[in-house]
Order: structure tokens, then sequence, then C-alpha cells
């Protein structure tokens, strides 16, 4: 975000607060005023009803001879603005009243022999302000009224309509807001000018690297996004994209996508037949580019529109899963060595028991026969076979009960010249030629000595069995980083006849193995001693061109059995 966004940013965000604050003092103000009015008029109204409280007060014991004489008085005393004016024992009964309606009815008196000040609610005169005052005459007198009334302990009740008053301070409001607002429209037509001057003084810069902000975030997104015109010319090509495809954004920019990205689906462009039929797509396919290998990737599509809502060009959003899906199908191999290698040691043990039944019973009935009885070239092959079987049972309990490996330091590529030197002399007979490439930089190496041994020497049996009759072995052995760890990176490739594609997820399975005479259990016993290091072993394949076998090895045999070199 640059500066002038962010200059920007702040004018919106000060224009906010300047609307806020005044709409904060309207309300302010407003209040302030309405509440003094209100004060005001309340005051005022309490005054003309204790006025009026008063003066019938003063003038009772001089001229209230009758009851007649007293509502006289009331009605007298009853003006503009006055809703009624009662008389009320102390229980709040009213028994006279300038309202003829209003006699018997009682009311609330919340402190008796005092005056009360109440604001109520009357159904048919609205809100009113109820002054009750004691009422009290000079008692040196004796009036008659006193034998029909109950004067002695009454109270004075003065109704005052608030209505007009209220009406009087719903129009204080209303001229108090008007004017805030004729103010506040002026402060927000100043602002808004001078905002605008301001966005158009800054409007091309602020584009301009807002342009370049938002091709920095899809340079260094994770996923690879291209977009694609109408015509389906390929409009940006972010650095992910690069990566995936192997091709640089020169190379593909402003090209037609159908020429330059290998994306196609019954022969047709799948970004154009998108657009063709005007229907994203959300789906996995494989890539298969010439020196990438094979990735699986995930394609979104969103389309680009105009503001008349037609489709110009589209958005795609791809994402290579291979890493995902190879982690998964790890996952699942485990999960099936796992479940293998039990099953399989339950039935080793319990086959090798038969067998040394029928060997020592071969042999004993060979020895009781004559050296010329045929029948003892039988019960030779019996017993071989029997030898062959248990040689195979041997080897499933040695895959089911892999040993946590014993760490000790040694010179891997010693190890590596000491097997090679040793299946040159026993394949004489073969026209195969090891080449080796040793890393120099590789002295002390942790691991376990005779399971890296073992692991080794079943991938060049592998690969001795893969070439038919004449070929060569590569080894090659590099430092590298795995895991954002030191590690050895050991390299096995052949030129022999290669592993078919519908094998390359079965070749570490447990008894899989597509010679006639093969165990299956060599791989996968390369496989349980590899993860036993705690490193990956992966295999390339072409058929008829030839295998790689990739196995990485931590340094020090990886965590939980790193020890200290003392280097």
């Amino acid at each position: 975000m640059n500066k002038y966004f962010l200059f920007r940013e702040k004018s919106i965000f000060l224009t906010l607060i300047i609307v806020i604050l005044l709409t904060l003092l309207l309300f302010f103000l407003t209040g302030q005023e309405v509440e003094r009015e209100r004060s005001s008029l309340l005051e005022l109204a309490q005054s003309e009803g204790l006025n009026i409280a008063f003066s019938i007060q003063t003038l009772g014991p001089r001229f209230v001879l009758s009851e007649n004489g007293l509502k006289e008085i009331l009605l007298l005393l009853k003006k503009e603005g006055v809703n009624y004016i009662d008389i009320c024992d102390e229980e709040g009964m009213i028994f006279l009243s300038t309202e003829e309606g209003r006699i018997k009815k009682r009311i609330i008196i919340p402190h008796e022999g005092k005056i009360n000040i109440l604001n109520i609610q009357d159904k048919n005169s609205g809100r009113v302000l109820q002054v009750i005052k004691p009422f009290y005459l000079d008692g040196s007198r004796l009036l008659d009224i006193w034998k029909i009334l109950p004067i002695r302990n009454s109270y004075l009740v003065v109704g005052i309509d608030l209505e007009r008053y209220y009406e009087r301070l719903n129009q204080t409001r209303k001229r108090i807001i008007i004017n805030y607002s004729i103010i506040m429209a002026l402060v927000l037509l100043g602002i808004y000018v001078i905002y605008k001057l301001q966005e158009t003084y800054i409007i091309k810069k602020t584009l301009s690297e807002m342009k370049d902000y938002t091709s920095k975030i899809l340079e260094t997104i994770d996923d690879a996004i291209i977009s694609i015109d109408r015509q389906g010319i390929i409009k940006s090509f972010n650095r992910k994209s690069e990566e995936i495809f192997g091709k640089k954004k020169e190379e593909v920019i402003h090209k037609d996508c159908e020429k330059v990205l290998n994306l196609n689906e019954g022969g047709d462009c799948l970004f154009k037949k998108c657009l063709q039929e005007e229907k994203n797509i959300n789906q996995e396919l494989v890539l298969e580019e010439e020196g990438l290998g094979k990735k699986f990737i995930e394609i979104s599509t969103s389309f680009l529109t105009d503001e008349s809502e037609k489709i110009t060009g589209l958005v795609a959003v791809i994402r290579d899963v291979t890493e995902w899906k190879n982690l998964n199908e790890e996952i699942a191999r485990n999960k099936r060595l796992a479940a293998l290698g039990k099953l399989s040691a339950g039935i080793a043990h319990e086959i090798r028991n038969p067998l040394s039944s029928i060997r020592g019973l071969a042999q004993f009935i060979s020895h009781t026969l004559s050296k010329e009885d045929e029948r003892r070239v039988d019960l030779n092959t019996i017993i071989q076979e029997v030898d062959r079987l248990n040689n195979l049972v041997i080897q499933v309990l040695d895959y089911a009960k892999v040993k946590k490996p014993n760490l000790s330091p040694f010179s891997l590529n010693e190890l590596i010249s000491e097997v090679v030197e040793l299946f040159q002399k026993q394949i004489n007979k073969y026209k195969i030629k090891f080449h080796l490439q040793l890393s120099p930089h590789i002295s002390s190496f942790w691991a376990d000595k005779d399971q890296v041994r073992q692991i080794f020497m079943n991938i060049i049996i592998n690969a001795i069995q893969a070439i038919p009759e004449e070929g060569e072995i590569k080894i090659e052995t590099e430092e590298t980083i795995y895991k954002e760890k030191p590690a050895i990176k050991l390299v096995v490739e052949d030129n022999g006849i290669g592993i078919p594609e519908q094998n390359l997820q079965q070749i570490f399975d447990p008894f899989f193995s597509t010679k006639e005479q093969g165990s299956g259990l060599g791989l996968s016993i390369v496989y349980t001693l590899v993860e036993g290091h705690q490193g990956e072993v992966k295999v390339e394949s072409k058929e008829g061109k030839g295998t790689k076998f990739i196995i990485f090895l931590p340094q020090k045999g990886g965590k939980g059995f790193a020890k200290d070199t003392g280097n």
C-alpha cells in the first residue's frame, strides 16, 4: 500500500470522524436544549398548578360557605390549560371536581400530608401534570359545609395540560435540528470538495501503484494464476504458473493458450472449451510436460465480465497437488504395509513348524533307503523345495520384524564401493557396467550400516534383474537438504526394461513381483528400512527406458535417532 493510498485512507477516516463528531454534537446540543426547555416548561406548569392551589387555599376560609360556593371558586380559577381541579379525601376519593366525570374516582397520593407533583397519562386529555396539595381551612370558623363534605383532611388536585408544553418542546427540537443540519451539510460539502480535489490529484499514481501491488501479490501467491481473454490469448502468467508449466512468462504472454499450454481434454483446449460453453470448470487433471515429469493439478475458473455482464475472458487458478496426492498414497501404503506385515508374520509362524516336520521326515526316509534307490532323488527335491520355502518364510519374518536402526558412523562411499565390487565378481557372465559418481564431500555418515547395505543390495539386485542382456547401472551420492535438514541423496539408475506405469504404485507392496522367481519382498524391505531412518525413497521409471531409485537419508538418522558426532 503506497503513501497516496494511505493518505486517501486517512482522509476518509478523518471525514468519518468529523461526521461522527458532528452527529454526536447534534445529539448533545439537542438533548441539552430540549432538556432545558423541558425543565423550564415543567417548572412553569408546576408553578401554575401551585398558584391555583394556593389561591383556592387563600380564598377558602373567606368565601367557602357551601358546597356550591366551593365549586364556583374551583370553576372560577379553572382557566385555559387547566384540565380539572378536584378535591379529594385522604384516601384519594374525589368528592368535588370541575369535571363531573371525575367525581367518585380515586387517585394515588404517594406522599400523604405533602405537596405531590406527578406526571401522568390521562386517557382523555393526554399528558397531564398533577399538582396535589393538602387543603386546609381555618378551623376558627364553623362552616356548615363541614357537615356535608370531609374537608378537614382533604387535598386539592390541579391537573395542568402538558400537551401544549410538549408541542412547544417539539418545535424547539425541530428548530435546533434544522439549524444544525444546515451547518452539517455545509461542512460536509466543504469536505467533499476537498476530498474530490485530492482524489483527482492522486488517483493516477494510486492506480499505477495498486497495479504494481496486485502484480506482486500474484507473483508471490502459491497458486498459478492465468488470465485469458475471449479469444484465448494469455494476458497474465504469474511465477507459480512458470514453475508448474516449465515456461517463462515471455514465452506465453500474448499468445494463444492452445498453442503454448498443454491443457487439452478430448483434443480441445480446456480454456477455450470453457469460454465457448460459458461454463466454469473445477476439476483435477494430469499434466505431463517434457522434462518436468507427471504432475497432478487442480483447475478452477471464473469468468471476467464487463459492465453489461458480458463475458470478456476468464481467470484460472491452478494448484499443484502432486505432493499432497503422494503423501496420501504414502499414508495408504504405510497402513497397507503394516497390515500385511502383521498378517505375514502370523502366517510365517504357522508355516515353519509343518516345514520342519516335512524336512525331517524326508531326511529320515532318505537315510533308510539305499544309495541306489531312485526315490532318494525325489526326497532330495522335497528337501530342497522345503529349504527354499523356509528361506522365504525367514524373509517374511525379517520383513515383519524390522529392528530399530543402530546408528554408528561409517563411510557411505566405501560401503557402496565394497558392495559394487562384490556384485561385479558375481555377474561376470552378464554385460553390465557400473558407473559411480560418489561425492568426495561425504565423509562420516551416521546410520545403521547393515541396514543401509541391505537397502543398497536389494536395489542393485532389482536393477540387475531389470537388465535382460547388457546395460549399465549408475550410482550417485551427494549432499542435499531434506525436510530443511542435512541429508544424503543416493541415486541408483539402470537402463533396463523399466516398470509399467500401472505397477509403479505397487512395487513397494509385500509379495508384489513381476518376476517368476521373485518373492516380492526386496523393495518392501527397502521401503521399510528407509522409513525407519526417517528418510524417503522415490522411483521414476518409463517402460523400455529404465528405472531410477532416489533415496534420501538424514545425515544423523532422522529425528529420534540423532547422535552427536563430536564435530
